[in-house]
């Protein structure tokens, strides 16, 4: 990154500084209350700010989780200062008092390339597969625990909303130039134009890798991971891309046996190869968008399994018989899906008791496609659309499905035919 985007940034007064800190600094405070504190970081603005807006912005999210004098003189004082100057040590300073869990999670997030708008729940799910999430305590859950630590880093300005977007998040790019410093060689990602990647060639100590598509991905770009035999990540990040070389499929992937996160976005794709199942270790796999008709049968084997995406897939036709076995399947999401025919679905989908996402449901008339099916799925949150109604055989079989038990369901969308007529109603039952 060239000196005159740095330069750019200095822009602010000693005042404006000032207010950006004390703004983030005191959030839940009355800064008359703590003249002490005010008066350790005006010397901080003073001396470590340099009108850097993103820098004022870092170090009041940082003293905001301080509360006592000690804590902001040991920033006034850190050693850091000696060894970098200006914005990225600040940025430094804001990781390195980041607790253990958040290091762990931001650093993964190097994989993510420049200028990517993703949302918290795309990236607590790959942070819930590679296991950066802690165990919660009590009754909660892994994904709300992950939305905590989330909130955590935008409070802390790690991540910030996109404008005119509140629910897609960016890094500003020099937040992402730390997330690769600290990770190392530990992540690995690939771009169409180097100049966004620090890395042309990927380590052996690499875990987690990420690629930018293109209109074409051809054999030579993923020769590149041919000794990174020991991956745990393997994303392909948009632009959506139309075709992708056989070598990715049938000799790249099956030699990849330690993936735990799979994302492959090709309009092309017509099919997974039957090698998929050999992937024991895989807990996410995203083939959204892609032009896939199936699933290969291979894909039940994947006992290890919490995420499976297949959102827009609007050329599948049919799905495995038996994903019942995936009993860790946590989010099975077929939005913008349309199988045709009842018959085409899962059976007993209702054996998955950890699902959160359940997208789509078609009610079918055979033992386990009944509506009854959702009855024991206490867990499912945020919407789910329920289609082929004309398929309940009655009041007693509607209220198999036991609606009032899932608490954290926000919207319901029942459809159904009436005489070759479609019928379509979406209720909203919690804001």
């Amino acid at each position: 990154m060239g000196m005159d985007k740095y330069h750019n940034l200095h822009n602010l007064s000693y005042g404006d500084c000032w207010l950006i800190v004390s703004q983030h600094a005191f959030q839940n405070r009355n800064i008359e209350e703590y003249k002490e504190l005010e008066s350790i970081g005006k010397k901080i603005v003073e001396n470590r700010c340099r009108g850097l807006p993103l820098a004022a912005r870092a170090l009041g999210s940082l003293l905001c989780c301080k509360q006592e004098e000690r804590e902001w003189k040991e920033i006034l004082n850190s050693n850091i200062w000696n060894e970098e100057s200006g914005i990225l040590t600040a940025l430094k300073l804001s990781y390195l008092h980041l607790p253990v869990q958040l290091k762990r999670c931001f650093s993964y997030c190097a994989i993510i390339p420049k200028d990517y708008g993703f949302t918290e729940e795309e990236l607590v799910l790959l942070w819930m597969a590679e296991g950066l999430i802690e165990q919660p305590k009590g009754g909660d859950q892994m994904e709300d625990l992950g939305r905590k630590y989330f909130h955590e880093l935008v409070s802390r300005s790690f991540f910030q909303p996109l404008s005119g977007n509140k629910s897609v998040f960016i890094m500003h790019d020099l937040i992402n130039d730390l997330a690769q410093d600290v990770a190392g060689d530990k992540c690995f990602r690939l771009e169409n134009n180097l100049e966004g990647g620090r890395q042309s060639k990927i380590s052996v100590k690499a875990r987690h890798a990420s690629y930018v598509g293109s209109y074409i991905d051809g054999i030579k770009k993923f020769k590149v991971f041919d000794d990174a035999k020991y991956l745990r990540t393997f994303l392909h990040f948009f632009p959506l891309s139309f075709h992708a070389t056989r070598y990715l499929f049938h000799d790249l992937l099956p030699k990849l046996k330690c993936l735990r996160e799979l994302r492959l976005h090709y309009n092309s794709m017509d099919e997974l190869p039957d090698s998929i199942g050999d992937l024991k270790h895989l807990r996410y796999l995203d083939v959204s968008c892609s032009g896939i008709t199936r699933l290969p049968d291979t894909v039940v084997t994947l006992y290890n399994l919490q995420v499976l995406l297949l959102k827009y897939c609007r050329k599948l036709q049919k799905l495995p018989l038996n994903v019942d076995s995936l009993v860790n399947l946590r989010h099975f999401d077929m939005t913008g899906v349309h199988i045709p025919s009842s018959e085409e679905m899962s059976l007993h989908i209702g054996k998955l008791t950890n699902l959160q996402t359940l997208s789509n449901f078609m009610v079918g008339k055979d033992c386990g496609r009944k509506i009854g099916e959702l009855k024991n799925l206490s867990h499912i949150r945020g919407a789910i659309h329920i289609s082929r109604l004309e398929n309940v055989s009655g009041v007693k079989d509607a209220r198999e499905a036991n609606f009032m038990s899932k608490e954290e369901l926000k919207e319901l969308s029942l459809e159904w035919d009436l005489d070759n007529y479609p019928c379509l109603k979406t209720f909203t039952l919690k804001e």
